[in-house]
C-alpha cells in the first residue's frame, strides 16, 4: 500500500470513491473531528448504537497493532483477507488520479475509500467515521453526515493545521455542512466563537455538550471508571456505571451523549438501558491497565493536550504515587511541553524511540528531557525501555508508558503478547 504523505485537497478520494460507486452515499453517517478523544467518543458510541442492535460502522486512526483495526462492523475488525480483496477493487483507480493531475492517492486516503466501500458491502445502518486530521481538508470530509462534533481543539500537526489555535479551529470547523447539527465537547471561547460563525453562515445549529449533558453523584473508581448519574434531553439513568477511566472520559462521555440526542431525532433512538452498554465500553491504548503486579498503565498521550489530560487523570487516581515513565514521542511533536505535562511524580523518565522515520532524530530528545525529569535513561529498544522500567520499578510506584502509537504497539505487543 502506498505511504505517501499528507497532501491537502478533496479530489484524490472523490475520483476513488467516484471509481467504487460512491458507497459512502448509501447509509446514514457521523463525523467527528477534534485534537483528542474522537476515539473515545467513537467507541462508546459504537457500544450504545451496537448493544441497541444497530449495524453500525467504524472507521478510526491511528491502529495500534494492525491496519484492520480502523474499520471495524459493531466490534468485529476487517479481516485481512477482505482487506486485500478491497484493495485490488480499488487499484485501478490509483493510476486514474494520477492521469487526472490529482497526484497519487496518500495512505488515508485509500483507507478512507475501503472503509467507505466495506460499509456498503456490510450493509451498516450507520457509520461512524473519525477524521485523520484537521476538517476541512481531510479525506473523510465527503460524507453528508446526520450529526457532525468536535471534541476539542488543541495545538496539535502545526505544520499542517497552524500556526496558532484559531487556524486549527477553522480548518476542524470545515467539517459543519449546511443545516447539519454540530456537537462541540469543550468551552474553549476561541475555538468557539470560530464554530458559532460558521454554523452560522451554514445554518447549522451548535450544542455544547457540557450545557446539554448533566452528570451528578460521580464518583470516581480510579481505573474501574465511573459511577454517575446521567440527564440528557431524552436519557435519565440513575448509578451508571461507566467503564472508561480517567476524568478527561467524562467530557467525551458528555459529547457522545449530546450526540446521541441528535441521533435520536433523525432515525436512531436508543431505548435500552444505558449502563448496559456504558459498563463495556473498551478502547485499548488509553488509560489500559495492562499489568497489577507492577502496576502498568499505557496511554497514547502524543501532544501537549493529551499529556495534560492524561496527568490530571493519574494525579486524581494515584495522588500520592510516583512513577516510571517510558516515553517516545515523533520528531514533529512539542516535546518539552509534553514532558513538563507528565513531571509531576515522575522519578524515572525511560526515554525510547518510536518505530518508523519520523522518530529519527529521537536521541535529541534526551536534553528536553534531562532539564525537566530528575533521571533520564535512553533505551532506543522499547522492549528494552519496557524491561529497564520492571527493573526500576520500586514497591507502590507504576509504570506508565506513554506517547507515539508507534511506542504503544510494541510495548503492548510485548506486555500482552497481542
Amino acid at each position: 500500500m502506498t505511504r505517501f504523505g499528507i497532501k491537502p485537497g478533496l479530489q484524490r478520494i472523490e475520483t476513488l470513491l467516484a471509481y467504487l460507486g460512491n458507497p459512502h452515499q448509501q447509509y446514514a453517517t457521523l463525523h467527528v473531528a477534534g485534537t483528542n478523544g474522537k476515539g473515545s467518543v467513537v467507541a462508546i458510541l459504537n457500544q450504545v448504537l451496537s448493544t441497541e442492535g444497530y449495524r453500525v460502522g467504524v472507521f478510526t486512526s491511528p491502529h495500534l497493532h494492525s491496519y484492520c483495526e480502523r474499520i471495524r462492523i459493531n466490534h468485529d475488525l476487517i479481516s485481512g483477507e477482505d482487506l486485500w480483496d478491497l484493495i485490488n477493487q480499488l487499484k485501478p483507480a490509483i493510476p486514474e488520479c494520477e492521469r487526472l493531475g490529482f497526484g497519487t492517492p496518500t495512505e488515508f486516503e485509500i483507507l478512507t475509500a475501503l472503509a467507505f466501500a466495506y460499509f456498503e458491502q456490510q450493509r451498516v445502518d450507520i457509520a461512524l467515521i473519525e477524521t485523520g486530521m484537521g476538517g476541512i481538508y481531510d479525506a473523510t470530509n465527503v460524507v453528508q453526515p446526520l450529526v457532525t462534533a468536535i471534541t476539542n481543539v488543541g495545538l496539535d500537526h502545526l505544520q499542517y493545521l497552524g500556526p496558532g489555535i484559531e487556524d486549527v479551529a477553522c480548518n476542524k470547523a470545515g467539517i459543519i455542512k449546511p443545516g447539519v447539527p454540530m456537537i462541540y465537547g469543550d468551552n474553549d471561547p476561541v475555538v468557539l466563537k470560530i464554530l458559532e460563525a460558521e454554523c452560522r453562515s451554514k445554518g447549522a445549529s451548535l450544542r455544547l455538550a457540557g450545557n446539554h449533558v448533566r452528570f451528578a453523584r460521580v464518583k470516581n473508581r480510579g481505573m474501574a471508571g465511573f459511577i454517575l448519574d446521567i440527564n440528557t434531553r431524552r436519557f435519565s439513568a440513575g448509578e451508571v456505571c461507566f467503564s472508561l477511566p480517567g476524568s478527561y472520559q467524562l467530557d467525551n462521555l458528555a459529547t457522545a451523549l449530546a450526540i446521541l440526542d441528535e441521533l435520536a431525532e433523525r432515525g436512531f433512538p436508543v431505548n435500552k438501558d444505558l449502563g448496559e452498554s456504558l459498563s463495556a465500553v473498551r478502547w485499548p491504548g488509553r488509560m489500559e491497565r495492562v499489568r497489577r503486579h507492577p502496576e502498568i498503565i499505557l496511554d497514547a498521550a502524543h501532544n501537549q493536550h493529551g499529556a495534560q489530560a492524561l496527568a490530571r487523570a493519574l494525579a486524581e487516581i494515584y495522588p500520592d504515587r510516583s512513577r516510571v515513565l517510558v516515553i517516545g514521542i515523533l520528531d514533529d511533536k512539542d516535546g518539552p511541553a509534553i514532558f513538563k505535562s507528565l513531571a509531576a511524580n515522575t522519578r524515572l523518565c525511560i526515554l525510547t524511540r518510536p518505530e518508523g522515520d519520523r522518530a529519527r532524530n529521537w536521541m535529541l530528545r534526551y536534553e528536553e528531557a534531562d532539564r525537566i525529569f530528575p533521571q533520564v535513561f535512553l533505551a532506543e529498544e522499547i522492549e528494552y525501555g519496557v524491561r529497564k522500567a520492571l527493573e526500576e520499578v520500586r514497591d507502590q510506584e507504576y509504570i506508565l508508558i506513554t506517547g507515539s502509537f508507534m511506542t504503544l504497539d510494541r510495548a503492548r505487543r510485548f506486555l500482552t503478547q497481542t
